[in-house]
């Protein structure tokens, strides 16, 4: 047989790199999890993708035990854009709706039984909720490089994100009576995010199948009409991402189709300032009170 000369062992290392598997990423290394971290967040093409929830809130009153008041169930709708610099704009829309605990069914109204009064929901409805992701540096400070540490378990890799909360209140006592918890928000949240350690390291994806886990602390919610009575909100929940809005549970797809259709697709531009709860209702009451003046005051 004839010995390979040196061009036809260069040709087949060549040929091997071509079709051989794409090198891994080192988790342990910052800009290797960075870029883990964006896949299992968003999609690294630009396509949209659907981060879904079903959550029970309970209301923690002071010296009694928790108890399940409420279901949410919604979704986030989100876009990855690269910038010149490599850095990321993460830009996305999110809808939660309420859910009675035992119809399973999205309400427009509900029996609080902490004040006796029968309230309107008001459905979660921000437009935008976006952030920029900035390039990370080896050596180089980057908050969002925290985000993205792996704990690495055998075939499971997981990392954790904890977000505590504090700014002024949208809504302040004196202008919101009922609906204001006080001067300042302040909430929490906390997610776990669980990836297929396999995918997590390789670097050709440009999306991670993920799955979630979501725990949230925040005060009553202004429709709730619960004012400035003592107790906390705490959402315990689960979901996964997906990769269009047809593929979301029924129920979520038919409402939002339904009654709020621009979130059937993630937003295609960075613009904030971000929309909250507490900011939504603000303007929804601003509205109102515009539209309840006589004409031509």
């Amino acid at each position: 047989m004839r010995k390979p000369n040196k061009i036809s062992l260069l040709l087949a290392t060549v040929l091997a790199l071509g079709h051989g598997a794409a090198a891994a990423l080192d988790l342990n290394k910052p800009e290797d999890s960075y870029q883990a971290m964006l896949r299992v967040v968003g999609d690294l093409s630009g396509k949209p993708v659907f981060k879904d929830w079903d959550a029970t809130i309970f209301a923690q009153l002071p010296g009694e035990k928790a108890r399940p008041i409420l279901r949410t169930i919604g979704f986030n709708a989100g876009r990855l854009i690269k910038q010149p610099d490599g850095s990321y704009h993460w830009v996305t829309r999110e809808v939660s709706f309420y859910v009675d605990l035992k119809t399973g069914q999205i309400i427009d109204s509900w029996a609080n039984p902490f004040n006796g009064k029968t309230v309107k929901v008001v459905q979660v409805a921000n437009d935008p909720v976006s952030n920029k992701f900035p390039v990370v540096e080896p050596g180089k400070p980057n908050m969002f490089a925290a985000f993205s540490k792996f704990e690495v378990r055998g075939d499971v890799a997981w990392m954790r994100w904890d977000v505590p909360l504090k700014y002024p209140n949208e809504l302040k006592p004196a202008d919101y009576p009922e609906e204001s918890h006080g001067d300042t928000y302040i909430a929490s949240e906390h997610f776990h995010f669980f990836v297929n350690t396999a995918e997590a390291q390789a670097d050709k994806p440009t999306s991670t199948a993920t799955h979630y886990s979501w725990f949230r602390t925040g005060p009553w919610l202004p429709w709730m009409k619960m004012g400035q009575a003592a107790g906390v909100l705490l959402y315990s929940g689960n979901g996964r991402k997906y990769d269009s809005f047809e593929a979301l549970p029924e129920q979520l797809r038919e409402y939002t189709r339904k009654h709020y259709p621009k979130f059937m697709d993630a937003p295609t531009s960075f613009y904030q300032p971000n929309e909250t709860s507490w900011s939504y209702y603000r303007k929804l009451r601003e509205a109102e009170a515009a539209a309840a003046k006589p004409a031509g005051k």
